[in-house]
């Protein structure tokens, strides 16, 4: 274990940390942008974030364009949009009887939260422009807007207190006491193996396979055929013969 930090060490560490230490001006410029959002979602009182507004501008404007607009017969709730290029293809929009709930048309509705510029149509048409925003899904509304900042705090201390933190971490660091040893690694599960570490070091040693063991003639000890096939075996058999 490390001795205890010397005076002239702490001398040294509190220079370090005056030039290692975030800046708290550098901080509080940062966190500037958070602080004006804050406060503009929390002055908000429409009933979506004027991103939110924007949008819906831009997705009204394109549906305005959309004229074939047919309710379904005996089917209360569902419409049949024409398309702008051919008028004979027509998209099904069915409205939901839920509140803040695209109607059903696209995949765009059902993944955004957003209606789709056919359900868009259909609202215009049928409600209003003024009234797009109930069709849109709450987590777009202002209260879930609201919500993300409110109890939020963007205060930064000050620069002797951040001083005085990264110095006593650094004293912690020199001590030695926060200092833990690596942990164990447990052995692995089985049978050991005997000589695994010569093993594999002889098998890395051993390089290119060894050639294939070489076969020789019983008879004439030659290599690349057997007594069987021997062309001195008619010699030795007619020896026998006599």
């Amino acid at each position: 274990m490390a001795a205890a930090a010397s005076s002239a060490e702490v001398a040294s560490l509190a220079e370090m940390t005056r030039i290692d230490a975030p800046s708290a001006d550098h901080s509080t410029a940062s966190l500037l942008p958070r602080r004006v959002a804050q406060a503009e979602a929390l002055a908000w009182t429409g009933p979506v974030p004027p991103r939110v507004e924007t949008h819906l501008a831009k997705l009204m404007t394109q549906a305005a364009r959309y004229k074939s607009i047919n309710q379904v017969p005996g089917s209360p709730g569902m419409f049949d949009v024409g398309s702008l290029s051919n008028t004979s293809v027509k998209r099904r929009v069915k409205m939901s009887k839920d509140a803040f709930t695209p109607p059903e048309c696209c995949a765009y509705a059902l993944t955004k939260g957003f209606p789709c510029y056919h359900g868009a149509a259909v609202i215009m048409q049928q409600y209003g422009a003024a009234n797009m925003y109930k069709f849109v899904d709450k987590k777009h509304h202002t209260a879930a807007w609201k919500a993300v900042y409110e109890g939020a705090t963007y205060e930064v201390p000050g620069q002797h207190v951040v001083d005085g933190i990264m110095l006593a971490a650094k004293k912690l660091v020199l001590s030695g006491d926060y200092l833990h040893q690596p942990k164990a690694i447990p052995p692995r599960r089985g049978r050991p193996i005997k000589n695994a570490g010569e093993r594999t070091q002889g098998w890395y040693e051993q390089g290119a396979a060894k050639s294939a063991r070489v076969y020789l003639c019983s008879l004439c000890k030659c290599a690349g055929h057997t007594r069987a096939t021997c062309v001195l075996r008619q010699l030795f058999d007619d020896e026998d013969d006599v």
